[in-house]
């Protein structure tokens, strides 16, 4: 595919997460480096690629390095090699990290709409979750991927209406949740209907777990959400795509560098500040 073909997909993307946005957005910036594009024209197209999906962590952490690079006359190659070195290593640094997280065998869980972090775990915990219960995540149609998807870990993987959540959590151990940003401002972007899920979560006590790799750490916050037409009946409505879920809602933060217990704003900086340093200064 070319640019504009990459860039094409991603605006009409609605099924994809963050990680997806990251390698899509790194292949465009990429293939704009190998054709000559530099300086002024590095910068449009970072912002286009910014209004693909404004606030989106991932693509805010992807273009501001780039750009950053660009400023301070790095060897752009050198820079996307290491970002696609990080990216790739921080699968295995996470796989590690859940590996050290004390899932109880014989559980329930319940998870929202479609993520790799989740499918992820779901490869390292499924065996011990004799069921794990998902959402029906609308707007969208992620989830029938996702049942795809996470049945080659869980045994039974059982969709639910978004309606149904207080019901069905009353014999849920753990909620799990993929992320597609966490943000210093104190809360962490993730499909819409995520934070009603934390909220019935903390209502029955239940462990509520947010696993997300470094690069969706980001400084500050989001303005307004992404939104989408939801035909309802003969109407159509304007329904933001994703929530704004506080980390006080959140037990247990699993990252590629490390578990976090109730995460806070300083933890996400200082999540972001170790991505910086080892891709803009790797030897320093």
């Amino acid at each position: 595919m070319g640019i504009e073909e990459l860039l094409r997909e991603l605006r009409e993307d609605r099924v994809h997460g963050a990680s997806w946005y990251f390698m899509r957005g790194l292949e465009v910036i990429k293939l704009a480096v190998n054709s000559g594009l530099s300086g002024d024209g590095i910068r449009a197209l970072l912002s286009e690629l910014r209004s693909v999906r404004p606030g989106m962590a991932s693509i805010m952490n992807l273009t501001g390095i780039i750009e950053d690079a660009v400023n301070m006359g790095l060897d752009l190659n050198d820079v996307i090699n290491r970002l696609g070195s990080w990216y790739e290593e921080a699968s295995q640094r996470l796989m590690a990290q859940l590996d050290r997280y004390p899932i109880r065998c014989g559980s329930r869980a319940m998870t929202i709409s479609y993520s790799s972090a989740v499918k992820t775990a779901l490869s390292r915990w499924g065996r011990c979750f004799d069921v794990l219960y998902i959402m029906e995540s609308r707007p969208g149609n992620e989830t029938s991927q996702a049942i795809k998807d996470y049945s080659s870990h869980v045994m039974d993987v059982i969709p639910i209406p978004d309606s149904a959540i207080a019901y069905f959590m009353r014999d849920v151990n753990y909620v799990i949740s993929g992320a597609d940003g966490l943000y210093s401002d104190g809360y962490f972007l993730n499909k819409i209907g995520t934070e009603t899920l934390f909220i019935v979560a903390h209502r029955f006590d239940v462990n509520t777990i947010v696993i997300a790799e470094s690069y969706k750490a980001a400084v500050g916050g989001v303005g307004e959400v992404y939104s989408v037409d939801f035909n309802l009946g003969d109407l159509r409505v304007q329904v933001p795509l994703f929530d704004k879920v506080p980390f006080d809602l959140v037990d247990y933060l699993i990252t590629d560098l490390g578990i976090i217990k109730k995460p806070k704003p300083e933890d996400i900086e200082k999540l972001r500040e170790l991505l910086i340093n080892n891709v803009l200064n790797p030897g320093g």
